[in-house]
């Protein structure tokens, strides 16, 4: 393992122990009925960039957190997409420049939709004037499966 990839990975540990606490911390315990999931994705190689990070689910929104990194000299762009059925509701992406890592904190899905949303599609690219060498889509669902989800 690269120097580069063992530092980034040493932000695993502290953003799952974050989102644990944040979870904790601001979710009283009866609105923690689903079990929280868990994501490291890389674009075509964890060599080039990815993401990791978790999903705190809440009644219609959820929270994310984690980090991303590009190590393939083009930038890397992690795409959410919040989905109620076959229907997309909300979506957002998150990006770092070349050679870098950001992490990312937000909450996603729509707070007055009745029921909120049931699955969230994560996808990772490597950038430059568009989108190339991308990770497979993986899929959290709302449900009452931790899921820790990976594209490797």
């Amino acid at each position: 393992m690269s120097p580069t990839r063992r530092a980034l990975r040493t932000g695993v540990a502290a953003a799952a122990a974050a989102i644990t606490m944040t979870a904790t911390v601001v979710a009283p315990a009866a609105a923690a009925t689903w079990p929280n999931d868990t994501f490291d994705l890389c674009a075509t190689n964890c060599t080039v960039g990815g993401t990791w990070g978790g999903v705190v689910w809440g009644n219609r929104t959820a929270e994310l957190q984690g980090t991303m990194y590009d190590s393939g000299g083009v930038g890397t762009t992690v795409y959410f997409e919040a989905y109620a059925g076959s229907v997309k509701i909300d979506g957002t992406t998150r990006s770092t420049p070349a050679d870098s890592a950001s992490p990312f904190h937000f909450t996603i899905g729509d707070p007055d939709l009745v029921g909120g949303f049931d699955r969230l599609k994560i996808q990772v690219c490597q950038t430059n004037s568009g989108p190339y060498w991308c990770s497979r889509p993986v899929n959290a669902d709302r449900d009452g499966v931790a899921e820790n989800l990976s594209s490797n």
